[in-house]
């Protein structure tokens, strides 16, 4: 099971990894006051930020999973790769490869969600501001946003000597076990809770192939109960697709954006909100 459970976690990541080597970026704007060398593109995880739901009516309370699953339509795993820079920002882009020296962040995410665009206007200052569907006319771009709940594993590591593949769970546990590297491994739900899930949760460890395991096991046992009834879901912001670039500053002004107005997100069979 472990050993299945691996490969076809590796497979996804592999061929997103692939996918994501072969698309164009579009020139970099001048946005939110960044360095035009720290472009960001792409598939960006967030911690997950607060969504509003319309009060579920009394006689419907007991189907809440059920409704939040149903408003959830898509399933996918993606994996980010982001450089640490020495004050500690994270830059996420297209790097595969980790060389000595530099710091990296990989996150693999197991997300079911729904997308939200949001769009984007750049002001006379270049400060991007991220506005909620519907409020902005002739917006200067479109930011897809994605709503739901899901499972994040993150690796977070220092490459002590040499190169080491950063789209490779194998490849990292290797490098770590020849001490090439070092580094901890998390895991996290995205809107997930319950008696049954906490438990399931790995202590935070050092890498290695031993945790590595453990965390996708991990993974598997809590993604089996997320239909069962004592499973709480309360959907997230659990990340954005970055199509203007603009590096680290950019994204934190549109998670302030995003936290000043959490966004609404509609279950089926409950009357239509706005976000005024």
């Amino acid at each position: 099971m472990r050993t299945s459970l691996l490969s076809c976690l590796l497979l996804a990541v592999s061929a997103l990894a692939t996918a994501g080597c072969e698309s164009t970026k579009p020139p970099i704007p001048i946005a939110g006051g960044d360095a035009r060398n720290a472009p960001s593109y792409g598939y960006t995880p967030l911690d997950p930020l607060p969504v509003r739901i319309a009060p579920i009516p009394e006689a419907m309370r007991s189907e809440r999973n059920r409704l939040i699953l149903e408003s959830l339509p898509d399933e996918t795993i993606r994996i980010a790769t982001g450089r640490v820079s020495g004050s500690g920002n994270v830059t996420f882009g297209p790097a595969q490869i980790g060389v000595e020296g530099s710091s990296y962040v990989v996150i693999i995410d197991y997300v079911k969600y729904n997308t939200s665009s949001f769009a984007v206007t750049i002001g006379q200052d270049s400060v991007a501001t991220l506005l909620a569907p519907g409020s902005a006319t002739n917006p200067d771009a479109v930011i897809p946003v994605y709503m739901g709940v899901g499972l994040r594993l993150t690796a977070t590591i220092r490459v002590r000597e040499g190169t080491v593949d950063l789209g490779n769970l194998f490849a990292i546990g290797a490098a770590a076990q020849a001490n090439q590297v070092s580094g901890t491994l998390v895991v996290q739900t995205l809107g997930i809770t319950g008696e049954g899930i906490s438990g399931l949760i790995p202590v935070p460890g050092r890498i290695d192939d031993s945790t590595i395991q453990n965390a996708i096991v991990a993974l598997g046992s809590i993604k089996a109960k997320l239909y069962e009834d004592d499973t709480q879901l309360s959907p997230r912001i659990v990340a954005l697709y970055n199509t203007i670039g603009g590096g680290e500053g950019t994204i934190n002004g549109f998670i302030s954006n995003l936290v000043t107005t959490p966004p609404f997100h509609l279950l089926p069979g409950l009357p239509m909100q706005t976000n005024q």
